[in-house]
């Protein structure tokens, strides 16, 4: 009986729409008129902040200038040049290449009244001689900047000295064609140990095989007498997202990346080290290597203006590839980097401060 009544009631009430105009566009019949209803509009929901866009630090432009010569292979010319050039304050900092095209890039902090002396070592010194001539040079304030080079600031009052010991970052080997060890917890070891007494490390010099016909692979650590020194070894890092992240937590702490190191595995490891007097904060960006000479100094200038410091060349890495015929080689990229609260060896412009470690 109740569906019946809603039956009813629902003809009745289709019937009232109708004879209202309800149902199509006429002038309609008689009954009770039926009101519009307001309809509010669906208010739209709020829109979502979109994630800030990372943005660079501003940062104050170096007083940076640079410059790069044309490789002289020949020493004598190559020291005359680099003296009358360090003479207007321009310091030797690596040796980029260019396809066939070498070159010497050299940094100059325009503010300052630096003025430099370039010496080389000779060739084919034995251990005992080598760490000699490196020793009493940096009595007299020449800094090693690679195995046969050194470089003294005449406008600043400094010492170095200079200690060797047997390389755990590589093994003696003569096996290995590689060298690489097994660990490196035990460089690791040696490098706090030396740290802590106020001497870092700058890097390896290869000297003739020992009478067992082993390898004779050297650690270089150099003291100027003004801290202590802390290391940290983590696993490298394939990616640039990942390398990147890993040098700003770093940094963060106050680390500065040292080197790269390789063991026999295949397996890479990223050694930072501290001056533990200090707090400082270091920030990095890696970008790709431009392909000519005048490209890469404009680079240099760009990033100099924008409170960069050049810290490495030639970073192979692993996020991008250049693949061709049967081939698929990585893209070099560039480290800059920027310090705050930072005084001393690891600050500024500063690939010298371990020029001889591989990257």
């Amino acid at each position: 009986m109740r569906k019946n009544t809603y039956r009813a009631f629902g003809i009745v009430l289709l019937a009232t729409l109708t004879a209202c105009g309800g149902g199509g566009g006429g002038g309609g019949g008689g009954g009770f008129p039926i009101a519009p209803i307001a309809v509010t509009p669906n208010t739209p929901p709020p829109a979502t902040n979109p994630d800030p866009v990372p943005q660079d630090p501003v940062l104050p432009a170096l007083s940076l200038d640079f410059e790069l010569l044309t490789n002289e292979f020949d020493p004598v010319k190559l020291l005359a040049a680099l003296n009358a050039e360090g003479g207007k304050g321009f310091r030797w900092v690596t040796s980029p290449n260019f396809k066939t095209d070498a070159k010497r890039l050299l940094s100059k902090d325009t503010k300052a009244t630096d003025k430099y002396i370039v010496e080389f070592l000779d060739v084919g010194l034995s251990q005992a001689d080598y760490l000699t001539q490196i020793d009493a040079r940096g009595a007299h304030g020449f800094k090693l900047i690679n195995d046969g080079t050194l470089q003294r600031n005449s406008a600043v009052s400094a010492w170095y000295s200079y200690t060797l010991e047997t390389s755990l970052r590589r093994n003696n080997s003569n096996t290995d064609p590689n060298n690489y060890p097994v660990s490196l917890d035990g460089f690791l070891a040696q490098l706090n140990a030396k740290g802590a007494q106020g001497s870092r490390y700058i890097g390896e010099k290869h000297f003739a095989p020992l009478p067992d016909g082993r390898f004779n692979i050297q650690s270089v650590y150099e003291n100027a007498g003004n801290g202590a020194f802390q290391y940290e070894m983590l696993p490298g890092a394939e990616k640039d997202a990942d390398f990147i992240a890993q040098l700003n937590a770093q940094g963060a702490k106050g680390f500065r990346l040292n080197f790269i190191a390789f063991l026999k595995s295949g397996e890479t490891k990223a050694f930072y080290v501290k001056d533990k007097a200090q707090t400082p904060k270091f920030t990095y960006w890696i970008v790709d290597r431009p392909a000519d000479a005048s490209a890469f100094l404009a680079q240099l200038k760009d990033n100099a203006s924008r409170g960069r410091a050049f810290f490495a060349d030639n970073y192979f890495s692993g996020t991008d590839r250049v693949t061709g015929p049967g081939s698929s080689e990585p893209v070099q990229k560039v480290i800059y980097s920027a310090s705050a609260q930072c005084q001393g060896v690891l600050c500024g412009d500063l690939y010298a401060f371990s020029i001889m470690s591989i990257y």
